[in-house]
């Protein structure tokens, strides 16, 4: 049988180098068992070559090589898949970066101002607190006004019906009204000193002039009175009783002029011969003269 297979169906020699047949001896190994037809002699019954095994092994073949096709094809698909993605990757990196910083710096940004928010909420507090204090202390106060306010209006009230009452009691002692204060004039005369004595005992005092409508009132009287001026302390400093400085003059010009036959004038007069502004002469404290009282309200 082996000699079947390796004998040359046509007859001739094989002119071909040993070389060209040993790198083909697969491949006429192959083609003769293809070519082999078992002889009737060895008692082999010679048969077709099965046709169904050369379809498997080229339908074999096409799916293998669809499948390299396909396998190929994918990997070339997920080579390009990758590839974007990588790229796509690197892009959503870069902007994630970029987006991350600016959500950083916004959240940088929001941190401040909620520290400063919270810093004008406390000062803002503080102040509120402060607000709070100073209602506190002012109500107290308005409260505290207005209880004084009260006391005082009870007591203008009890003045003013003592005045009324003094006003009628000074009236019956010839006591005369003139804005807001009572004059006494006497119907006797005595020297400065003693008049003021007289006055002191009413509670009052010698007159004292602030106006030229109370100069002309007095000057209306028409009598010559002592008034609440005098030089008795320093010499040409005048003053009045409450030791007060002489600032409204009403001097008979050359008035005061300390020219009486004692050549000691220190005290002043009030003179019904002269005008109303002009009325008021120097004179010796011993002199005796009427007097008027003042007793201010």
């Amino acid at each position: 049988m082996s000699e079947g297979v390796y004998e040359n169906p046509d007859g001739f020699e094989d002119d071909e180098p040993d070389a060209m047949k040993n790198t083909d001896i697969d491949g006429q190994l192959y083609s003769n068992i293809r070519a082999f037809k078992p002889s009737p002699r060895d008692g082999v019954v010679a048969s077709e070559p099965d046709s169904s095994g050369k379809r498997s092994s080229r339908v074999a073949a096409v799916c293998l090589g669809l499948l390299c096709v396909l396998l190929l094809a994918g990997i070339i698909g997920l080579s390009v898949y990758y590839d974007g993605v990588s790229k796509s990757f690197l892009a959503y990196k870069t902007n994630s970066s970029a987006e991350i910083e600016q959500l950083q710096t916004s959240y940088n940004i929001l941190t401040k101002e909620r520290d400063q928010l919270q810093t004008s909420y406390n000062t803002l507090t503080e102040e509120r607190d402060q607000l709070q204090t100073s209602y506190n202390t002012l109500t107290k106060e308005r409260d505290q006004l207005q209880t004084s306010y009260n006391t005082l209006t009870k007591e203008r009230a009890n003045l003013q019906t003592e005045r009324d009452f003094l006003s009628g009691k000074f009236t019956n002692l010839n006591w005369q009204k003139f804005e807001s204060s009572w004059y006494f004039l006497s119907t006797e005369s005595k020297t400065w000193k003693e008049s003021r004595e007289d006055c002191l005992k009413r509670g009052a005092d010698l007159v004292i002039i602030n106006s030229d409508k109370e100069q002309t009132f007095l000057f209306n009287l028409k009598k010559r009175v002592w008034i609440g001026l005098t030089d008795s302390v320093n010499e040409g400093t005048w003053k009045w009783v409450d030791d007060t400085p002489l600032t409204t003059r009403y001097w008979h010009k050359p008035q005061p002029d300390n020219a009486g036959h004692t050549g000691n004038e220190d005290c002043v007069e009030i003179r019904t011969d002269q005008r109303p502004l002009e009325a008021w002469n120097d004179m010796s404290c011993d002199s005796k003269l009427n007097w008027i009282c003042e007793k201010a309200f």
